[in-house]
């Protein structure tokens, strides 16, 4: 079965000719969802790319010519569920009260990082680090990530309401204090989102009382 009998079962009157770049792009959704479940429930090691391929009903070399291996192929999961990510969470324009915005934000990442497809290709993605195509798709998930908090940062800082330290160190204090142990929570017996939501008033307060504070002092 190749791309276009897969097209003329959906469409009985398309039989002849390349598939549209609409119907590509419908090819290529349906082939990192299969890639998705199959990599989750075998594992990146196990899974095999013919078992990918039939999933999504295509051939294996239709599967090939779209993604040379099974690191380019999960580094288009991470892509594709980053880009999700981001289209769910409006990047606020910086406004009156950047602290605020800067706690939405991260807010926003801690519920999204902690849901259940999150959790399961942050574990997948751990299991293929040897990969460059995997490597380089983290980067620029991570990047796309970043941007918008250190932009927040650096508008908080003029205001005198974060201390003059550099925008990285603020940012990684920011995620280390208030994201980056969602993903682990479910693990240690704190799964819900009102597990969640609880801690993450806890890491503000503390924020509040160091951070925030300091800055409001030397101001």
């Amino acid at each position: 079965m190749d791309d276009r009998s897969t097209l003329a079962q959906a469409d009985p009157k398309r039989r002849q000719g390349r598939p549209s770049e609409a119907e590509r792009r419908v090819i290529d959704e349906r082939l990192i969802d299969a890639a998705f479940e199959i990599f989750s429930a075998q594992g990146f090691e196990a899974a095999r790319m013919d078992r990918v391929a039939a999933a999504a009903g295509i051939t294996k070399m239709s599967l090939y010519r779209r993604f040379p291996g099974k690191g380019e192929l999960l580094a288009a999961v991470i892509q594709r569920q980053a880009a999700q990510l981001h289209a769910d969470i409006p990047v606020p324009p910086i406004a009156a009260d950047p602290v605020a915005d800067i706690k939405a934000l991260m807010w926003a990442y801690r519920e999204r990082i902690g849901a259940e497809r999150m959790l399961a290709l942050q574990r997948l993605a751990l299991t293929a680090l040897r990969e460059d195509a995997v490597r380089r798709a983290l980067a620029d998930v991570r990047a796309r990530y970043v941007a918008p908090v250190d932009m927040l940062v650096d508008a908080a800082k003029a205001d005198g309401a974060l201390p003059a330290l550099p925008t990285e160190e603020l940012r990684e204090i920011l995620f280390d204090l208030l994201v980056n142990d969602a993903a682990s929570l479910p693990l240690h017996g704190y799964p819900s989102v009102d597990d969640q939501r609880r801690i993450f008033r806890q890491r503000w307060q503390v924020l509040e009382q160091g951070l925030l504070q300091d800055a409001a002092t030397s101001s």
